[in-house]
């Protein structure tokens, strides 16, 4: 294969690489807490077996998150929560706690404080938050402190990491933290009855889109140019 053969191929495997990141962006446009990701690139340069010379190519190597705060929608909902600056909540899993900045929570038959895909929430102590049967009116405070009109419920864990960076998207909206060093909130600021819209601007998401598809079609008449010249190359040589 020659040269420019590899240079357009490595081109377009970073372009498809890069649709698949916005398209995911798009498909979360409306989840709240969201946060938009971007791929990263860097030159990587190779040697050709025939004549050892050196060609430019182009290697995705990771992604990573705008953590820009979304802005904030009131619901009115008692148990939509949405955090001013750092943090996530902490929640329950099969495979352990995890962390989300959806806050879009709800009680489940137990009385339980959940998430919308029936994850439990924390509290401070690591402890699924118990809701006293028959309430009818929840508060919570800026710092995450939990009552109604029965008596203390609990206080929401919320965890910051010195790198957000580090976590891995899990689906659900959700993040593991793996080696991440969690820490607690200094000064947590929660807002009661609203949640945090996503990050991602739909209209430079599209802008995008369109611009790596003429890139790509760029990059394969670029191919197709160059599969031609070899061809007809071939045809004068055979015919000579």
């Amino acid at each position: 294969m020659e040269n420019i053969s590899y240079i357009g191929l490595s081109q377009q495997m970073a372009l498809h690489q890069q649709m698949d990141v916005i398209a995911n962006n798009i498909a979360n446009m409306n989840t709240p807490g969201f946060k938009s990701q971007n791929i990263l690139f860097r030159e990587y340069v190779n040697k050709t077996q025939d004549s050892g010379e050196k060609i430019s190519q182009v290697q995705d190597f990771g992604t990573y998150r705008d953590l820009v705060q979304g802005t904030l929608t009131q619901t009115s909902n008692k148990l939509d929560l949405a955090i001013q600056g750092d943090g996530f909540f902490g929640v329950q899993t099969a495979n352990g706690t995890r962390y989300t900045r959806d806050g879009s929570f709800s009680l489940n038959n137990k009385s339980q404080i959940v998430t919308k895909s029936g994850y439990l929430v924390l509290d401070d102590n690591n402890n699924p938050i118990t809701v006293q049967p028959g309430v009818t009116q929840i508060s919570i405070t800026a710092k995450g402190e939990i009552s109604s009109e029965k008596g203390a419920i609990g206080k929401l864990k919320l965890a910051m990491f010195n790198n957000p960076q580090m976590l891995i998207p899990i689906g659900d909206d959700l993040f593991d933290a793996q080696n991440a060093q969690e820490n607690p909130v200094d000064k947590p600021h929660i807002e009661q009855g609203m949640l945090e819209n996503s990050n991602v601007q739909p209209v430079l998401e599209m802008n995008k889109m369109i611009e790596i598809q003429r890139m790509y079609q760029a990059a394969q008449n670029m191919l197709m140019n160059d599969h031609d010249r070899v061809r007809t190359m071939i045809q004068k040589l055979t015919q000579a």
